[in-house]
């Protein structure tokens, strides 16, 4: 295959012949390399070549000309499997030579310090992976061409830096990194083609196997680098904004050709499905972080890309579905070595959170994942709890990186080392603790169920009881399979576990706030089961009666399936009947549900915050939960969740600013200059987060205007409606507003008025955090205030255990009281504990009230 004249580097005649060093050096192990590199006399390296003769060439030619030498061949060759085993010989020779040059001056200099040599290697991967990218598969060559790959990615972080945020700036100023970026994806998605087939055909021969194994380390490889670069806020900035990759569905091919990878028996190929699996969905999580373009909108954008999606995430929720009945815990268990298998399946919750919380999606996931949860729901209440409702999670999952070894992966398919002497791939491990993971867990559980509740009339009006309504479809389905003969007051009790276990699970989420779950996410999940609970009492108690009256006879219109019969869709036309006795206060939503009078029930909450049950009595945890006494005030003010990161200080700022630039949404350049205003006074707006502010409150302002009769406000008006409205804290509107809640402007923070005075402080307190200065450094929540806790005795030192939701700081500032159990930094504890949970001086924690 030939590529265009345009895709081709310029060349430069060739000062010296390179091919005989490069094929005879890469013949080598990477330490007998090393060790003639590093002995060379007057910088000239000496060999026997395999006639026997004696060969010399000058390390400085080699480092300066080797890579235009590679180029130079790539165009003037035929890409067969001389070619790829030459090149793949001579970018192994670049590592070598970029691993030993801060050991010599005169390699340094030549690699990292000559501009046109760091032009030469840029040419020369750039062109490598264009080619790689648009070059056919061969059955006989898939290891080479996923080893040039992988390698020639790596050799960036070789020649330019180890550190990806260094990188990802040189790649984004080079005029050819769209093409790049882009030729890269499609080239690992060729290899993830080839090992689909190479797992799909079950292969049991040792060599076979052995091959796949150093296929599968190569993609991880390549998947891998993408990924890292995806972490960094600049390059997926620049991501979203490739039309081929993201308007097109580039990434999303990748992703759907890495989730259809089968699983397989053998334990290291089982932990390598799930970690690409893993790592392809932390890239796309990390384009739906990307605020100045909605990734999720263009996605959305054309059909075939919106059906794309949708087929992509079918198999994310058919994977979760999956793990949570427990399939993919047993394979492989009999293998007395275990690999790390990466967070997939708290990755897949996370893109599903995300997926449920946005329009495009919304009824997609309602569609076809509500039946997951509702298997979830209907486990045994000891199971339940033990699953979604324990301090801990078995099994929990842990995350990893390879750590790719270029030399001795290229060494093995050039069959320079034998399979004896490549080295096990090693990792390293990012471990999540216990707690941090079922904490995190639990919390997207209530989070996509909240997401699904939460209806907002202005954009999705189609939606609304969509959930409820799949829900109780699904209910009725999982009824409907129980064997026949089991008399319906056995389906009523079966039912009770259903709203038993959501109880419980209500009780849990509450004391993840605000670690891990808002006060609007949780209010949201006790509104779903208040709409919940009556329809399901009123669904057995039809069951009894008919057990009573007719003997197991059913009607067409009493069992509501009679219309319906085709589409298994039960008719709930009586669920506004329902809900607004219970508004009225009429009729007990628990009714017929043994949840209020067992005596066993037993709820328990530690110091850490997490529900415990008790031996025998973990069936209970549900007494004195009233869900529906303020079920009306909190429908109509979950309807929109309020998620305004702006504190007071920024709301008065824009509201000063729109008295003389009213139409300031119009205007991109104010826009873009007051959202880096008011950054600088608390949270870090973008420029579509304030766009969106702008715009809700001019509609807010209308809809006031035109209730009252009179004009919408001009310029004059601001001030008087804000007074009207409560304050300067305008509520918006949207839930597609990306805001957090924060606490109320009207809190009152009161500071010690004696420094230095002992504060005698309690746990689930809300405190201030100030340095020596007394200024503010963030707030938090006590979680311990006396005692020892991780070998620090608290009370003798003056301090307190403090879990940190809200930083005015870099959150890798140093603590004042480093230890094992925070580390260094608030990020440090993050990564630690999941939370930033760390030791604050007593007498620098101020209440805030």
């Amino acid at each position: 295959m030939r590529t265009g004249r345009e895709d081709k580097p310029c060349r430069i005649p060739e000062p010296i012949d390179l091919v005989s060093p490069v094929k005879e050096l890469q013949t080598l192990s990477s330490l007998e390399l090393s060790r003639l590199i590093r002995d060379a006399d007057n910088d000239t390296i000496q060999w026997t070549s395999s006639d026997g003769s004696s060969k010399q060439i000058g390390v400085e030619n080699l480092a300066r000309y080797l890579a235009w030498n590679l180029v130079a061949r790539f165009v003037q060759c035929e890409q067969d499997e001389e070619l790829f085993r030459y090149l793949l010989g001579g970018v192994r020779l670049l590592h070598a030579l970029c691993d030993l040059a801060p050991r010599s001056s005169k390699l340094e200099q030549v690699l990292l310090e000559d501009v046109k040599v760091s032009e030469q290697m840029l040419d020369l991967i750039f062109f490598t992976v264009h080619v790689l990218s648009r070059t056919r598969q061969d059955s006989k060559l898939f290891l080479l061409q996923s080893a040039l790959l992988a390698s020639n990615l790596y050799l960036l972080t070789a020649f330019v830096s180890a550190q990806w945020h260094e990188l990802s700036l040189v790649l984004l100023a080079h005029p050819k990194v769209d093409r790049f970026v882009y030729g890269a994806f499609v080239a690992v998605k060729r290899d993830i083609q080839v090992l689909q087939v190479k797992l799909s055909a079950q292969y049991t021969m040792q060599s076979d196997l052995s091959d796949v194994n150093h296929l599968c380390q190569h993609c991880e490889a390549s998947l891998q680098f993408l990924q890292s670069l995806c972490q960094q806020r600049s390059f997926r900035e620049r991501l979203v904004k490739n039309k081929d990759l993201c308007e097109e569905g580039g990434i999303l091919w990748l992703a759907h050709d890495i989730m259809k990878l089968p699983f397989c028996e053998d334990s290291y190929l089982m932990a390598v499905v799930s970690r690409l699996k893993s790592k392809v969905l932390s890239i796309l999580l990390h384009l739906c972080e990307v605020e100045s373009v909605s990734f999720l909108d263009v996605v959305a954008s054309t059909t075939n890309v919106l059906n794309l999606a949708k087929s992509t995430i079918s198999q994310v929720l058919n994977l979760l579905r999956t793990m949570f009945r427990g399939d993919l815990n047993g394979l492989a268990a009999f293998s007395d070595k275990t690999y790390p298998r990466g967070l997939l399946q708290l990755n897949a919750m996370r893109l599903t959170d995300i997926l449920s919380d946005d329009s495009n999606f919304r009824s997609y996931i309602t569609l076809n994942f509500t039946e997951v949860l509702t298997t979830i729901f209907w486990q045994p209440h000891v199971e339940f709890l033990s699953s979604w409702c324990s301090s801990e999670s078995r099994p929990s999952e842990e995350d990893a990186t390879l750590d790719y070894d270029s030399l001795a992966a290229a060494g093995w398919v050039l069959g320079v080392l034998p399979s004896s002497d490549v080295p096990e791939p090693t990792f390293n491990a990012c471990r999540v603790a216990r707690t941090s993971y079922a904490f995190q867990r639990t919390s997207l559980l209530v989070k996509v169920v909240a997401n699904l509740t939460c209806f907002i009339p202005d954009i999705c009006k189609e939606e609304k009881d969509l959930f409820l309504n799949t829900f109780l479809q699904c209910f009725q389905k999982e009824l409907s399979n129980l064997p026949y003969g089991v008399p319906n007051n056995s389906r009523a009790e079966r039912a009770a576990i259903v709203t038993q276990n959501l109880r419980a699970l209500f009780l849990h989420a509450e004391s993840l706030i605000p670690g891990f779950l808002n006060q609007d996410d949780v209010q949201l999940f006790r509104l779903f089961i208040a709409q919940l609970e009556p329809v399901i009492t009123q669904e057995t108690s039809i069951d009894r009666a008919r057990e009573i009256n007719g003997g197991g006879q059913e009607s067409p219109d009493a069992s509501g399936k009679g219309g319906n019969q085709n589409e298994g869709i039960t008719d709930h036309s009586h669920l506004e009947e329902i809900n607004q006795l219970n508004l009225n206060g009429n009729e007990d939503p628990a009714n017929g549900l043994p949840m209020h009078d067992q005596r066993t029930d037993v709820a328990q909450t530690v110091p850490g915050g997490v529900l415990e049950t008790n031996g025998d009595a973990q069936n209970g945890v549900t007494n004195g939960l009233d869900l529906t006494t303020t079920q009306q005030s909190e429908e109509k003010q979950l309807r929109k969740r309020k998620r305004n990161i702006m504190n007071h200080t920024q709301i008065t700022m824009l509201e000063q600013a729109l008295q003389n630039e009213p139409e300031m949404q119009r205007k991109a350049a104010s826009v873009q200059l007051w959202a880096e205003k008011i950054s600088l006074h608390g949270s870090e707006i973008s420029f579509s987060q304030l766009k969106n502010w702008l715009n809700n409150r001019k509609a807010k302002l209308a809809r006031t205007a035109a209730a009252k009769d009179v004009p919408a406000p001009s310029k004059g008006d601001n001030v008087a409606f804000n007074e009207k409205q409560g304050g300067s804290g305008t509520e918006p509107e949207s839930a597609d507003e990306c805001f957090e809640p924060t606490p109320s402007t009207t809190q009152v923070t009161q500071r010690n008025p004696e420094a230095g005075t002992s504060v005698k402080h309690e746990p689930g307190q809300f405190v201030v955090l100030t340095d020596v200065q007394g200024e503010e450094i963030g707030k938090g929540c006590v979680h311990q205030a006396s005692g020892t806790w991780s070998g620090t005795n608290l009370d003798e030192l003056g301090l307190c255990v403090v879990d940190v939701t809200y930083l005015k700081v870099d959150k890798w500032s140093s603590l004042p009281h480093p230890c094992d159990a925070t580390g260094a930094s608030f990020g440090h504890a993050e990564q630690i504990n999941g939370i930033k949970r760390v030791l604050w001086d007593s007498t620098k924690l101020v209440l805030s009230r």
